[in-house]
């Protein structure tokens, strides 16, 4: 897939098809989440491959007491999650970018994040690597050349175009990288058969990466923006206003199912998650998370809590693009710390 315009172009397009299903969805009735007979709630969400899933491990941990989970498919990025949460087609989004939840609320799509989930903080970042010996050295050296991200409109995209823009290149120049969408187990295959140039590589894809070929760093996300929390799980707010019990669940527990993969070994936290994996019927999802998760998350707040710079980094960012107007939009009308209470 060609990248065929400024980032702005397909965020917007991305807000008025989210828009859209909203008001056909409230169109339609309330949420089809269902308050079973015995007081539990069962909330549908959604999964991704190679990676602890944070909602799965709270639930293996007994966090989620109240809550049933109904798992009703896997996702390989936040934007399609945010599409399918708007959509009332699941209840809680999957981890999304928060650049690109900050873009939806200010468009009046009615979500809000609720705890964070991933990170870039210290050793644990996300790197734009190429293959040992490709003579690709620099920003610069993408324009014309193809760099796979897991998904359009969201972090790594995100990532990417700031590093361009400090490294001097015009928005032609940066129209000229064509960033290929594709599942992160499949990246370390396109870069060896050089149907992609380079990559934008979460730690725990890094490893198998490099294994498949070998690969140099040009650049770590947090030497473009920092240590952040880029991103969580999201709500509609009519869950919240509807299940407000369920939902404080929901975030409390994932919270604390941050604070245990950064207080216990990673071989701990895999006998639990692994077990739960088994145990529901997804034994073949063992081995892409044994060779692929890092054991950690990257989140440096307590509890996955969310800070106003976590949202407004990125606010900032799209208004510099002229996405949003950074004057109508505060980073409080994006999240919210209240249903977390870990």
């Amino acid at each position: 897939m060609t990248r065929v315009g400024p980032v702005r172009t397909r965020i917007a397009a991305l807000s008025a098809a989210l828009l859209a299903t909203v008001a056909l969805a409230s169109g339609c009735g309330g949420s089809s989440s269902a308050t079973n007979s015995d007081g539990t709630t069962t909330v549908r969400y959604q999964s991704s491959q190679g990676s602890v899933d944070l909602l799965q491990l709270a639930d293996a941990l007994g966090y989620l007491k109240g809550v049933k989970l109904k798992k009703v498919g896997d996702v390989t990025g936040g934007p399609e999650s945010l599409k399918a949460l708007a959509s009332r087609q699941i209840d809680i989004g999957a981890s999304a970018f928060y650049g690109a939840v900050a873009q939806l609320v200010a468009t009046g799509v009615p979500i809000k994040a609720v705890v964070s989930t991933y990170g870039s903080n210290g050793p644990i970042a996300s790197v734009v690597a190429t293959p040992t010996g490709s003579g690709i050295t620099s920003a610069r050296d993408l324009i014309g050349k193809k760099v796979a991200v897991n998904t359009l409109g969201a972090n790594a995209e995100a990532v990417l175009d700031t590093w361009f823009q400090k490294e001097g290149l015009t928005p032609e120049e940066i129209r000229g990288v064509t960033l290929v969408p594709l599942p992160p187990l499949n990246t370390a295959q396109a870069l060896k058969e050089h149907q992609v140039d380079a990559a934008y590589i979460g730690l725990g894809q890094l490893k198998a990466a490099s294994e498949a070929v070998p690969l140099s760093t040009l650049v770590k996300d947090t030497d473009v923006v920092g240590n952040y929390n880029g991103g969580g799980f999201t709500l509609r707010d009519d869950f919240i206003a509807k299940h407000h019990q369920a939902a404080q669940t929901l975030a409390t527990g994932v919270g604390k199912a941050v604070d245990y993969i950064a207080s216990h070994d990673r071989a701990d936290v895999l006998k639990v998650y692994e077990k739960w994996l088994t145990d529901h019927g997804y034994a073949g999802y063992v081995d892409a998370v044994e060779k692929n998760w890092p054991g950690a998350t990257g989140v440096a707040s307590p509890h996955g809590s969310i800070s106003d710079e976590d949202i407004a980094r990125w606010i900032d960012w799209l208004d510099s693009r002229g996405d949003v107007d950074a004057g109508k939009l505060e980073a409080s009308d994006v999240y919210t710390n209240d249903l977390n209470k870990g």
